[in-house]
């Protein structure tokens, strides 16, 4: 019997069809393995709309913040969302500034107006320690930050800002029902194959917590994940860099900007296969990841 895939997508998903959805992952996976049509069983359990009814929630219940009227900067990117999910979002985008290799002591004094708008070769080894707490915690650098990010990324600053506040609602308050949500649409019985992208990648990194599910995973594949970031990996059930145990493959676009943290194998060890791709004008596309063959053919191979 050949086993069941699972896709689990990222954020961003609310109000759309699930069904539809999956159509739309098994047509990409179909033409990475060069096939007119999925023919392998699959499923997508669908969890958008538990995240975004979480964070419309969160924002309902939190107090209101002072911000000042003068048009000052030092004010959060989301001031309808709580304190917590805001110094998050903040450790989340020195993460992405450090791996970018924003040059974060300038931008402190300077700003992002100041500055060029690419930073230095190795920007996997910029730690991210050298941002400091007091400057960490100040909204001024964060959005200094995100500037400079966005030019040097080439990705819309609202789209960095949402993709921030769902990772931290994600963490603060949705991981229970997501997982519950995701849990509840798994196949009961028989092998799978995880197939995850950007936000769906660390949910499904909490899932392989569960023995029960971890012994029936064949292969996981993640695309576009954000699990390179220090901030995630303190915040997963299993915190830090502990390799699940099961085969597993990760596949990343350099210009992907939630997937910075790659290459994940110096940090997550082995069994770990990298799959670096190009995905044109959509470096985050989960259409894109899975057309390509070296990201489809293990998949198909590990049904078989």
């Amino acid at each position: 019997m050949a086993a069941t895939i699972v896709f689990i997508h990222g954020r961003g998903q609310e109000g759309k069809d699930p069904r539809v959805l999956l159509g739309q992952w098994s047509t990409a996976l179909a033409a990475g393995l060069g096939l007119p049509a999925l023919t392998l069983p699959a499923v997508l359990p669908y969890y958008g709309n538990v995240l975004h009814r979480i964070a419309a929630q969160t924002a309902k219940e939190a107090d209101v913040l002072d911000l000042p009227a003068d048009g000052a900067e030092e004010m959060p990117f989301h001031p309808f969302m709580p304190e917590d999910v805001g110094a998050l979002e903040r450790l989340l985008l020195a993460d992405l500034a450090a791996r970018a290799g924003a040059p974060t002591e300038a931008l402190a004094t300077g700003g992002p107006d100041a500055l060029p708008t690419t930073g230095p070769a190795g920007r996997a080894d910029v730690p991210v320690e050298m941002i400091g707490l007091s400057d960490l915690l100040s909204w001024t650098l964060a959005r200094r930050l995100l500037t400079w990010i966005s030019r040097h990324t080439s990705v819309d600053k609202e789209i960095i800002k949402v993709f921030l506040q769902d990772v931290a609602v994600y963490f603060t308050r949705g991981r229970r029902p997501v997982l519950d949500e995701v849990r509840r649409l798994l196949p009961a019985t028989g092998d799978l194959v995880l197939v995850t992208h950007s936000l769906g990648t660390v949910v499904s990194r909490d899932l392989l917590v569960e023995d029960a599910v971890r012994r029936r995973v064949l292969l996981w594949v993640t695309a576009g994940s954000p699990l390179g970031l220090p901030t995630i990996q303190r915040h997963l059930l299993a915190p830090g860099t502990r390799h699940p145990g099961v085969r597993w493959l990760t596949t990343y676009d350099m210009n992907d900007i939630v997937a910075l943290g790659h290459p994940l194998e110096p940090a997550w060890g082995t069994p770990l296969s990298q799959v670096e791709v190009e995905n044109s004008d959509s470096p985050h596309d989960i259409d894109h990841y899975l057309r390509h063959g070296t990201v489809a053919g293990p998949i198909g191979h590990a049904c078989a």
